[in-house]
């Protein structure tokens, strides 16, 4: 259980990023400053800056994080480990995100439709290609640890089609529909002649 300063972060973190995001969508990403960003929540912004390292971050952050990284943990140790990463992106993602459905999605709709956001998202991708990876070696055989790249890299890029498709569908299909008929089609690339 998280720790009552845990708690007060990110309940902080949150209201920043609720805060924030409909000042983006309304006046422009780079209209706003974090200055005015934390007079709206009433906070410092140097406060703001102890939570997130940029302006990028404030919308980019997914206070469901920890959580996904404890689900992988417990599924790896059932599941093989596209299987388990497919299973938690259903299950835990999908769910969290269909429980806050409108703001979920207008944030990933704006992180989409915004260069500077787009752009960080894809850098942050990688670093969480790297976190998965260095996650994947520790429960994958010696013999297959060098697969850990390719199968960190495939789900996430499944997860980002699944996450473009249920954003530009305004999900009107599940994001878990869209996830499952990514990781379906990464699952059939072999039968593609």
């Amino acid at each position: 259980m998280a720790s009552l300063r845990q708690r007060n972060r990110i309940n902080a973190m949150r209201a920043t990023q609720r805060t924030a995001l409909p000042m983006f969508i309304d006046r422009g990403f780079e209209n706003v400053t974090v200055g005015e960003i934390a007079d709206e929540v009433g906070m410092a912004a140097s406060t703001i800056y102890r939570h997130f390292a940029n302006k990028e971050a404030i919308v980019l952050w997914d206070e469901h994080d920890s959580a996904i990284d404890k689900a992988f943990e417990s599924a790896l140790k059932t599941h093989p480990p596209l299987a388990a990463i497919r299973t938690v992106f259903i299950d835990e993602l999908s769910s969290r995100y269909s429980a806050d459905l409108d703001f979920q999605l207008e944030r990933i709709r704006y992180i989409y439709a915004t260069e500077a956001l787009h752009a960080a998202a894809i850098e942050s991708d990688l670093a969480d290609r790297e976190e998965l990876t260095a996650g994947l070696k520790h429960f994958l055989s010696k013999p297959n640890r060098d697969a850990a790249p390719m199968i960190a890299g495939a789900a996430l890029l499944a997860l980002d089609i699944a996450m473009d498709r249920w954003q530009a569908g305004k999900a009107k299909r599940s994001l878990a529909d869209h996830i499952a008929e990514t990781f379906d089609q990464l699952e059939g690339l072999d039968n593609i002649r």
